[in-house]
């Protein structure tokens, strides 16, 4: 994606991420609500969680991406940090650690 470019992919990835995380919040949260009679195992929502948490991974970070690279050093810098933050959490959270 050049400087001039119009972020196609980057808002691509965004949607789908912004995409998988509504259908999963809406399984773990509202579909519930609907009936009583809908349970969701804990196994389930261990891996719904963590395909939500690496959805809103990719879609903040391709959406950071596309912000930073039509912004200074700076923005680039704290763009990586951020991403690398978040890349370590979502590890340990789904090794058990945090």
């Amino acid at each position: 994606m050049g400087k001039n470019g119009n972020g196609g992919f980057s808002l691509f990835c965004c949607f789908i991420a912004f995409g998988v995380a509504a259908v999963i919040a809406f399984i773990t949260y509202l579909l519930p609500l609907v009936s009583d009679s809908i349970t969701i195992g804990s196994e389930a929502m261990n891996i719904m969680d963590i395909i939500f948490n690496v959805a809103a991974l990719v879609g903040l970070t391709f959406g950071a991406l596309a912000f930073a690279g039509r912004r200074g050093m700076l923005i680039k810098v704290l763009t990586g940090v951020f991403v690398l933050v978040f890349v370590v959490a979502i590890i340990l959270h789904i090794v058990g650690i945090a």
